[in-house]
């Protein structure tokens, strides 16, 4: 996916709701995986885990991307970093889910959020979901998705791209992708296109 010498920038998450990009240097691709060098020498020093989420921010051809992507190690025969990363899920565009948002305060959707279990969907788009709870997540965090619309399950992985404090607690937004065979894109769009047509029954009176 990316190229020897491209610049990317990888927020690792953490305990800060503030997003930090550390700069870093792509090297040769190793299979499914891209080698990295750190420019910055903080992150250098006390380096990532293997396995560690991520989201790797980079400059596509029209605009400012971001990927999912996870900490791996790799064999080094030389004096070359033996981190890397990879991708695991499906590009997008870095403007935080800058999709039509459909507000379904109103309605019962719910979504099972992986430990976070079950919560109401308080809006959707055609890449992502927000919901409230108590539970503390950082920027980048991720979170397993599944929701049901029309009788099928879909699923995926959202990361955590807002927070916003509330009364009961804190509210997500949350970008969802697809990774692998899921299908959680497609789930979005079916739900929002119905939480659309329940608004429009709503405003007419028909509902």
């Amino acid at each position: 996916m990316f190229r020897s010498g491209q610049e990317l920038f990888i927020d690792f998450g953490g305990l800060t709701t503030q997003r930090v990009l550390h700069p870093v240097v792509a090297g040769d691709p190793v299979e499914d995986a891209t080698r990295i060098a750190f420019v910055d020498r903080d992150i250098d020093q006390a380096p990532p885990q293997p396995g560690t989420t991520v989201t790797i921010f980079f400059h596509g051809p029209n605009e400012f991307m971001q990927v999912p992507g996870e900490v791996v190690h790799l064999a080094t025969e030389d004096e070359g970093s033996p981190l890397g990363v990879r991708a695991i899920g499906d590009p997008a565009s870095a403007e935080t889910r800058k999709c039509f948002r459909v507000s379904t305060v109103l309605a019962d959707y719910q979504a099972n959020l992986g430990r976070l279990g079950r919560r109401k969907i308080a809006d959707v788009s055609a890449t992502g979901i927000a919901f409230v709870t108590t539970h503390k997540l950082a920027l980048g965090d991720a979170v397993d998705v599944s929701i049901d619309v029309g009788g099928r399950r879909f699923e995926g992985r959202g990361f955590v791209q807002s927070v916003k404090e509330v009364r009961q607690g804190h509210r997500y937004g949350v970008l969802c992708t697809n990774s692998g065979k899921t299908n959680i894109q497609k789930g979005l769009q079916l739900l929002t296109m119905e939480a659309q047509r329940s608004q429009l029954r709503r405003l007419s009176g028909a509902a």
